[in-house]
């Protein structure tokens, strides 16, 4: 039981980084971003072209794809997302969904249905914790998560900017009236998202093994329930729920292992999803939004 909790832990800590993009494009804009997970998958397809094609040094290859990353949620949120910017969330909502199936058909155009390989960034096994293996890669998610949620709630609540974002959350016509400029805002939510989901993807590949068109939002799901879960007004709410969740759908699989139900751990997480939407909608650590 012990070797099911740490590969839960090791597995959150990735999907707690998907979460904190969710919540942070979800606290400046009140959007949920359908896209935050293939977002990161494109930037894989563009990580293992420039590693294992071209021959560039793995962080040099994954550096470039979380720029190319960022720099596609800014071009969505300058064309897309900012000249909505009254209309109902929905409506921007819907419009992430069109660019998460422009992205999934663009990854099958150029690189087909064949599965790629990406090496991992830190080669081998790691320290044996309860008979589980804990893979430097899955080391450095975890460590990842912890800083970089860190470092946003630092961000968001010391500085000028970051109240900004806070407060374009609450009420974005009143938080114009102050001279608060929204489009930074916006862009800095749709550009941060993007890095966010490709770091999350980089670090993940190595545990799933192969890269393939739809791969990462096959992977949103989960880290969709853990901004929920957590709360998605809270980034260390998506750390926690991230966590949460690893543990849940590791645990789900290893008590029902001989179970012939497909995807049994899938269909937990969905059911974490509908408890929480149920009994508790501003999830462990959010606050309910008006």
């Amino acid at each position: 039981m012990g070797e099911t909790i740490v590969i839960g832990l090791a597995n959150g800590g990735v999907y707690g980084l998907l979460a904190l993009g969710i919540v942070l494009v979800y606290k400046g804009s009140r959007v949920l971003n359908f896209a935050q997970g293939e977002l990161g998958g494109f930037g894989l397809y563009i990580a293992w072209l420039l590693i294992e094609k071209v021959g560039m040094p793995w962080i040099a290859g994954a550096l470039v794809a979380i720029l190319a990353c960022a720099v596609i949620g800014g071009i969505f949120e300058r064309i897309v997302v900012r000249p909505m910017i009254d209309a109902p969330r929905l409506g921007v909502t819907v419009a992430s969904i069109a660019l998460l199936l422009f992205l999934t058909g663009l990854e099958l155009k150029i690189w087909g249905t064949s599965p790629q390989i990406l090496r991992a960034p830190i080669e081998g096994l790691g320290p044996q914790i309860f008979g589980f293996f804990f893979s430097p890669t899955r080391m450095l998610a975890l460590g990842a998560v912890i800083a970089i949620g860190l470092a946003l709630a630092v961000f968001l609540r010391r500085t000028d900017f970051g109240l900004g974002v806070l407060a374009a959350s609450q009420d974005s016509a009143a938080t114009r009236l102050m001279g608060i400029p929204l489009a930074r805002v916006s862009s800095f939510t749709w550009v941060s998202a993007g890095a966010l989901s490709a770091l999350a993807a980089l670090l993940i590949v190595p545990t799933v093994g192969v890269i393939s068109p739809g791969l990462m939002t096959r992977l949103f799901i989960p880290g969709l329930a853990a901004a929920l879960l957590g709360g998605l007004t809270s980034l260390p709410g998506a750390f926690a729920g991230g966590l949460a969740i690893g543990v849940i759908e590791s645990t789900v699989g290893y008590v029902f292992v001989d179970s012939t139900f497909p995807g049994v751990d899938t269909v937990a997480v969905m059911l974490v999803i509908i408890a929480v939407l149920v009994i508790r909608p501003q999830g462990m650590l959010g606050r309910a939004v008006a």
